[in-house]
């Protein structure tokens, strides 16, 4: 078990004020950002904190190796998932606390304790820290491109698929299970399927980076569904989020097959369809012989990982993969 979260989680607009109370005690606040982010707020942002910071832009790290980190006491993650996951390696590196101001509620991984790193044009987790507070200004995640949000919604409501194969990993294979963490999953996407506004959203967001923190592994909230994203990204990747909720149906047919989720995979799909989220290969940019080899692929992760998947579970092969591709409307 790891950390619990987040000591602070302030989710309103206006928030980025919260800063100058939590940073009252540092003098050298370090900010990872991107170039739109710090055009648009950091004028606003060091008027708020009142002592001097500096700035890096995340597109800069790690090939910037004239960076000096002397004197900085604090990390401050500033925009979007590649701000946060640079924040978060700085910190780790330097031992340091770090906070997380996110500007779109694209991804779980705002509060969590795991960074996502390119290398050889595969994306991996790398265990870091989790944040000392959640600052989510909603005046300014409300002005993100609409995409980002619904790749947010992805990123929720594919706990329909990693949960289901989580318990079924558990009580077939005996993967590690807890009841705690998967209850605080189950309400995160529980409450973005009866609510899907930005709060909520953020709330269940962090909530799922808590419960990764509290098991010390992605497990609960990333099964056969993000493997086949991360396959996805060896070719034409399109949003993690978005990527992870268009395997999430497949994932949900056979696992409603095995006897293990209640989740309809057209129920999903409805859900996504209607706020016009990808659900076909034109839409996303690949087809059935390409998503096909994904999902291979995909298991080939999954057993790197140690992590059983429902289409080993079921031996599904590939004809019966292609005709439910098909029925289902991919």
């Amino acid at each position: 078990m790891s950390c619990t979260g987040p000591t602070t989680v302030v989710i309103t607009d206006g928030a980025l004020e919260e800063l100058r109370t939590i940073l009252k005690d540092y003098s050298y606040p370090l900010c990872v950002t991107d170039e739109v982010i710090h055009t648009q707020y950091s004028t606003l942002l060091e008027k708020i904190i009142e002592v001097p910071c500096k700035w890096i832009m995340a597109s800069e790290y790690p090939k910037n190796s004239t960076l000096s980190l002397e004197g900085i006491d604090i990390v401050i993650g500033f925009g979007g998932g590649a701000s946060l996951d640079i924040a978060k390696l700085i910190a780790r590196d330097t031992n340091l606390d770090w906070i997380s101001v996110p500007t779109a509620a694209s991804h779980d991984g705002i509060a969590s304790e795991v960074a996502s790193v390119s290398h050889d044009g595969y994306k991996y987790s790398m265990k870091c820290k989790g944040p000392l507070a959640v600052i989510a200004d909603t005046s300014i995640i409300s002005k993100a491109p609409p995409k980002l949000k619904l790749a947010g919604l992805g990123d929720i409501i594919c706990k329909t698929s990693s949960l289901a194969e989580w318990k079924l990993a558990h009580e077939v294979k005996d993967e590690p299970f807890d009841e705690q963490v998967y209850g605080i999953v189950d309400n995160a996407l529980t409450s973005v399927l009866k609510d899907d506004g930005f709060e909520t959203l953020i709330r269940a967001e962090i909530d799922a980076g808590r419960a990764m923190s509290i098991f010390g592994s992605s497990r609960p909230c990333s099964g056969t569904e993000h493997a086949i994203s991360h396959a996805m990204d060896r070719i034409d990747s399109d949003l993690h989020g978005l990527q992870v909720a268009f395997a999430t149906p497949i994932c949900l047919y056979y696992l409603q097959e095995a006897g293990y989720t209640e989740y309809k995979p057209e129920v999903i799909q409805e859900f996504m369809s209607n706020r016009h989220m990808p659900t076909t290969f034109d839409e996303i940019n690949t087809n059935l012989a390409a998503f096909v080899e994904d999902i291979h692929h995909a298991l080939k992760i999954m057993k790197k990982r140690n992590r059983y998947s429902v289409l080993e579970h079921l031996g599904v092969d590939d004809a019966n993969l292609a005709s439910v591709l098909r029925d289902l409307g991919y």
